[in-house]
This record gives structure tokens, C-alpha cells and sequence, in this order.
């Protein structure tokens, strides 16, 4: 049973439920998070300080003698993005140089690349343990300067936590009731649609079309900012493809009717589009509730890939051809699939422990080294 602290700017989703893991495995665990976050009604035994208000580099320096007092055995630093503040610099410092303290780091993005101006990259480079949510991220190690030939390297995706979902009793807008009713029994795809700017000749609006020939396209998201006259050209440029009657942006929508959406769409089509690994997370852990027929490329099932059985539970295309493969499957009369998503499924034993174990195992690795 090792001492473990988990610094992360925010305690709900990843952090908390690897918190809840570890300390199912009789860790005892510590989660410092930002002044303000509210921790769980119970807490299973886990100790929570709310403590950073600016995550300043005198924040960082006041709570080193208490928090090293605790004598830990791991600091876990959990990034959402490549990018730090002056506590989390200023800890992992502190971690590194003190002994018998095992420093791991979650990184759960890659955005700007970790250059030797970014100090993520020393901190990915200093640390015993480093785990990234996908193969591919992790790949992105290559050509680093790494301190230690015994780094731990693993996958730990961002978590499908099924279990702090709020309940949606609520009864629907007027304006949301009235967009459901207006749907009326019409096929329909949903999609996520975070589009900057009305760009016709990109793959994600050819995507879009292919999609509006075969079924009514709900675009979920919002377009307010785009310029009055891009919404006209984009409104048009539907017209001109036979297809203006045949999509529908959903602006901001409630949780209950994007699950009612979901659930009654024929397929919620991720394929083609890109994502951070916890927006993807959020999204999958929508679908899989609404037991929704998912469309993904073979890039995106590399996150949380035990789940995915192409052509078994979801439909999967592959991404260096995704335009032919996407055509090929619109010409089918059905999208169901043998086999439901379920968060039964997704949470089963074998999917949601192997992560941990692998964990475990790359903690007691560095533990024994630091001895």
C-alpha cells in the first residue's frame, strides 16, 4: 500500500475516478485540487484539499513542508493539456528531488508539442513514471532526452465514469420538445458540429453532405459564431446540393435531449473529426448511455480501444480512406449492429482494471528503483 497525492486543477472526471481506483486497491490517497472544487457526499476514505486559489509559485513553495510532512510515496500529477503553472513546476521539482518520492505524470493532451520551450517536456523527461491516453500520444516520447532508462511508460485513458452522472428527469424546453417534434419519424444522423468558420470544400463539410443525402443531419453545437453572411452561404450551399431541408443545429441543447437524440438516431457520426482524448471520453460515455450506433475512424477507437468491435458494436472506418469507406457504408438500408454498447460492457472488469494494473505495475517498478 503506497501514499499517493494527485495534483490536478480539477477533481471531477479522470482524477476522481483514478483517486476512487487506487484507493479501491488500498492506496491511500490525497487529491490537491484548486480552492473551490467540491469533493463527492463520500469520499471512500480519500482526503481531499481544495487548497491552490492561483496554483502560484508561492502557493507552491507555503504547502511543500505539509504536504511532503505526509512522508508520500508518489506525487501524480494529472495535465489535461501540455501546459503547467508555477505550484504544479514547483511540486514536481520537489518530488523529483526527494527521496523515495516516485514522480508520475498523467499528460491527457498534446496540444502545442512538447518543444524545448515547454516545460511539460522536462517534466515528461524528469519523471519516473509518464502515461499518455492512447498509443499513438505515447509515441510522441520519441527523440526526448529521458533521465532514466527505467521510466514507466503506460496508457491510462481519460475515464468513462458512468457512476457520477447526474440523473436527467427534467421535461424538455418547449423549443427542445418542439425540435424533437419536428423530427417526427424521420431517420436522422446526429454529429458533433464545432465547426470555426464555413469552409464547403473541406473534407468535414463533404463528410456532412454525403451524410444529409442519405438521412437528416442534427448538428449538435452551435454556429452563433460565425458571421451572418457565412450562415447564409452555408444555408445555401445545402440548398444547392438538395439538400436544405435536410439539416437542422441544435445550438445548446440539454443532456436529456441529446440522449433522447442519440437514442433515436440512426448512427451518432464522430468519424473524420478531431478531439481532445477527454472530449472524445464525454462523447462515447453519451453514446454508450444512450446505446447509440456510433460511426468512428480507426484514429479515434485507439482511445479506450478494448471497448471497439468494429462491424460488432460500432461501425469503424479506416481514417487514410475514411471518404470511400464512409460512402460504401451510406448505401447500406440499416446501421444496427449485432451487439449494444452498454455501460455494463464498458465497465466491465477485464477493460476498466487492466489500465490500473498496468498502473500498479509501473508504480511498484519505481518504487522499487527509488528504494
Amino acid at each position: 500500500m503506497a501514499k499517493i497525492i494527485l495534483v490536478s486543477k480539477n477533481s471531477n472526471g479522470t482524477t476522481w475516478h483514478l483517486a476512487q481506483s487506487l484507493r479501491s486497491q488500498q492506496h491511500e490517497v490525497t487529491v490537491l485540487t484548486s480552492h473551490g472544487e467540491i469533493p463527492p457526499e463520500n469520499t471512500n476514505g480519500i482526503e481531499f484539499m481544495g487548497y491552490f486559489k492561483k496554483w502560484s509559485l508561492l502557493e507552491g513553495l507555503k504547502i511543500i513542508p505539509g504536504l511532503f510532512g505526509m512522508q508520500p510515496h508518489i506525487l501524480h500529477l494529472v495535465l489535461e493539456d501540455d501546459r503547467m503553472n508555477a505550484a504544479q513546476v514547483i511540486l514536481s521539482t520537489y518530488a523529483k528531488s526527494h527521496p523515495n518520492c516516485v514522480l508520475t505524470t498523467t499528460l491527457l493532451h498534446i496540444k502545442r508539442g512538447l518543444k524545448k520551450t515547454n516545460p511539460v517536456r522536462y517534466l515528461v523527461e524528469e519523471s519516473d513514471v509518464i502515461t499518455f491516453p492512447t498509443v499513438e500520444s505515447l509515441a510522441q516520447l520519441r527523440g526526448l532526452n529521458v533521465r532514466s532508462r527505467q521510466q514507466g511508460r503506460g496508457i491510462l485513458p481519460p475515464a468513462l465514469n458512468f457512476k457520477n452522472q447526474p440523473e436527467q428527469l427534467e421535461e424538455l424546453e418547449e423549443s427542445e420538445a418542439q425540435l424533437l417534434a419536428n423530427l417526427n419519424s424521420q431517420d436522422f444522423f446526429i454529429m458533433p458540429f464545432r465547426e470555426g468558420s464555413f469552409k464547403p470544400d473541406s473534407e468535414r463539410f463533404q463528410h456532412l453532405l454525403m451524410l444529409a443525402r442519405k438521412h437528416k443531419v442534427i448538428l449538435w453545437g452551435t454556429y452563433t459564431h460565425w458571421s451572418l453572411r457565412e450562415r447564409k452561404q452555408f444555408a445555401n450551399w445545402m440548398e444547392k446540393n438538395a439538400c436544405g431541408d435536410r439539416w437542422i443545429v441544435t445550438g445548446s441543447i440539454s443532456p436529456q435531449l441529446s440522449k433522447i437524440l442519440l437514442a433515436k438516431s440512426a448512427a451518432f457520426v464522430m468519424a473524420g473529426q478531431q478531439f481532445t482524448p477527454p472530449e472524445m471520453t464525454e462523447y462515447y460515455l453519451r453514446a454508450i448511455q444512450a446505446q447509440s450506433t456510433l460511426i468512428l475512424d480507426s484514429k479515434q477507437t485507439s482511445l479506450h480501444a478494448d471497448i471497439w468491435k468494429n462491424t460488432v458494436n460500432c461501425w469503424v472506418l479506416n481514417t487514410q480512406s475514411l471518404r470511400k469507406e464512409l460512402d460504401k457504408l451510406l448505401t447500406r438500408s440499416s446501421f444496427n449492429l449485432p451487439e449494444a454498447l452498454t455501460e455494463d460492457w464498458a465497465q466491465s472488469s477485464h477493460i476498466v482494471d487492466s489500465s490500473m494494473n498496468e498502473l500498479n505495475r509501473l508504480y511498484n517498478r519505481a518504487l522499487a528503483s527509488a528504494r
